[in-house]
């Protein structure tokens, strides 16, 4: 397979009032397309960190990453913005939904945003996919956790991006309603096409991964 991702000596330092924090030192390692990566490391670790930067949501203070042979760093936040739309999808701990839009607006609003319809054939696979089929008017409030993070997997597939980031996707969730959303993401990323990177404190969820990258201090221990 080919490599999707490449990092490249990336360092991440904030600067507090305390003086500056390093996050990242000299982080490097690549994604192929189609596999499923965990990012683990304990809390301050800079798995966080890797992971907003590789989603283009972040910069790095130094370093590289590329994306399909496109530098990200080097793109202005207008067209990094751009390319997030049309290049990855996000998943979040905290769901992220629009309390003021109904399941199916919500699932489209990254097509929306980027001025385009949606595939109604993919659209309804999407939802199939998830069984979301009986609840596309329904409100995020009207949805249990475990729906709602099924809503926002679709969101993230719905553009047909190369890339799916999960922040910790199951760190709301209760056990059990936790591994059948990682199931589902699972199969919607592997049923089209999609490199999924995925930070985690769930070691189970991470042996299920393709790779680990563990992060330790801000530098990668082992992949």
């Amino acid at each position: 397979m080919s490599i999707l991702i490449s990092a490249k000596d990336i360092y991440k330092t904030y600067k507090v009032s305390a003086g500056d924090v390093s996050a990242l030192n000299g982080v490097s390692c690549d994604f192929e397309e189609k596999g499923f990566y965990a990012i683990v490391g304990r809390s301050g670790s800079g798995k966080s960190t890797l992971l907003h930067i590789l989603g283009g949501l972040d910069k790095p203070t130094s370093g590289e990453i590329f994306i399909d042979g496109e530098d990200i760093c080097k793109l202005t936040d207008e067209k990094r913005s751009v390319f997030r739309r049309r290049y990855m999808g996000f998943v979040f701990q905290q769901y992220n939904l629009l309390d003021e839009y109904n399941v199916r607006n919500n699932i489209c609003m990254p097509l929306k945003l980027d001025k385009r319809k949606p595939d109604e054939e993919f659209y309804n696979e999407v939802i199939n996919t998830l069984g979301l089929e009986d609840k596309t008017k329904k409100y995020p409030s009207e949805l249990s956790g475990g729906e709602q993070q099924r809503v926002a997997i679709a969101r993230s597939v719905i553009a047909k991006p190369k890339l799916i980031i999960a922040d910790e996707p199951t760190g709301n969730l209760d056990k059990k309603t936790g591994e059948e959303t990682v199931a589902l993401l699972l199969e919607c990323s592997r049923k089209f096409g999609q490199t999924l990177i995925i930070a985690t404190h769930d070691m189970g969820l991470a042996e299920r991964a393709d790779s680990i990258v563990n992060i330790e201090d801000g530098r990668v221990i082992y992949t």
